[in-house]
This record gives C-alpha cells, sequence and structure tokens, in this order.
C-alpha cells in the first residue's frame, strides 16, 4: 500500500464515537464501580518503517482502580458480558484469551474490530483496563479537539482525568461536549482491514 489507508473519521471527529463505545460498554456491566482513570494518548501510525506525521492513531484509555481490578467481576465477569454484547453488536472478535500465572493469576484479553475502523480492547492484567483506539485517522488541528467529559464516574478536569497536554490553557470542563452513548454503535458486518504487512504499522 503506497497510500494512507482510508478512514471514516479525523483525529477531531474520532474522540465522540471512542467515547461513546466506553460508555455503551458501561451500561452492560452489572455493578459497575466506577473507573479511577482516563488517558488520551496516541501511537505512530508508519508506513515501511517511516512514521507518518500526518497520521495517529488515538488511544483512549479507562483503568479500573488496583482494589477493583483484583475483583471477580471485573477480572471474569466483565469479560463474559463483552464478549456476548460485542459479538450480539456484530463486531468481529480478533483475540480471546486467557494465561495463568505462576502465582496463580488469571490475565484475559478480549479485543473487538468494528466496521469503521474503532477497535476495542479489554484487558485484565495486574490492572484491569478498557482501551479503545482509532485505528491510523488523519492528525487534525489541536484547536479542532473538542474536550468530552469522561465517562464511567471519573470527574471532569480531575487527577484521573489525564487530557491535559490536548489543552494546555486548562481542561474546558465547563464546555465539555456531550455526547450520545450509541453514536458508531451499530452492528458491523466486520472490521476495515488494511491487509499490506508494511504499510502503516500503526493500524491496532
Amino acid at each position: 500500500m503506497d497510500s494512507p489507508p482510508e478512514s471514516e473519521y479525523t483525529q477531531a471527529e474520532a474522540y465522540a464515537p471512542m467515547e461513546a463505545a466506553v460508555a455503551d460498554a458501561i451500561d452492560v456491566l452489572p455493578e459497575f464501580p466506577g473507573f479511577e482513570r482516563r488517558l488520551w494518548r496516541e501511537l505512530v501510525c508508519s508506513h515501511n518503517g517511516v512514521d507518518d506525521p500526518d497520521y495517529t492513531n488515538i488511544e483512549i484509555v479507562y483503568e479500573f482502580s488496583p482494589q477493583n481490578s483484583e475483583s471477580d467481576l471485573v477480572r471474569k465477569q466483565y469479560v463474559d458480558v463483552l464478549r456476548e454484547h460485542w459479538t450480539a453488536l456484530g463486531y468481529e472478535i480478533t483475540l480471546d484469551k486467557s494465561d495463568e500465572l505462576s502465582n496463580g493469576r488469571v490475565d484475559r484479553d478480549l479485543s473487538a474490530d468494528r466496521e469503521d475502523g474503532i477497535h476495542l480492547w479489554y484487558s485484565v492484567w495486574g490492572l484491569a483496563a478498557l482501551t479503545v483506539q482509532s485505528g491510523c485517522v488523519p492528525v487534525s488541528d489541536s484547536s479542532d479537539i473538542e474536550y468530552i467529559s469522561p465517562a464511567g464516574g471519573v470527574e471532569p478536569g480531575g487527577e484521573g482525568d489525564v487530557v491535559g497536554e490536548y489543552f494546555p490553557d486548562g481542561i474546558p470542563t465547563d464546555q465539555a461536549v456531550a455526547i450520545d452513548p450509541f453514536v458508531g454503535t451499530q452492528a458491523a458486518t466486520g472490521p476495515i482491514h488494511f491487509d499490506s504487512p508494511d504499510s502503516y504499522d500503526g493500524l491496532i
């Protein structure tokens, strides 16, 4: 592939459907205890081993507290609930595994792809976390990126809302964008793949 992959969103457009995917997941989790922290960050998109500064892969991470990450509810039951929910929505389950460590702890990974290129990953390691990735999308001007309030009990603009680098003048919690939790959660027939192994390595 000699040209960038097609994407449904720009960077600025991707945050809302990604955050809506988190809200949708929370809605089906029983006895939800709340997240402790949200992070916005980015992964490099590259082509033939060369980073492409015009593209980025957004990653939104919601982490449970260490205490809640130890519960069977979060470590096992939530994996089962999300597997059933994402399958019912038509998402393609791309990873579903568990590993028992020598200390007896069982780590789990469950990931799914949506038709719009958004990738969902529920990981249960030392901490449990829900991660959403955009795939490679065109970079937007920083002024076009709007603040979206965090889901799952994270205080907007608080210590656990780790998005400050995108808002150097202060997190504009008074101008938070309201999102529809069902935006972009329509049933999908499968993910969009970019198969060339030497192009845009950071898609997911």
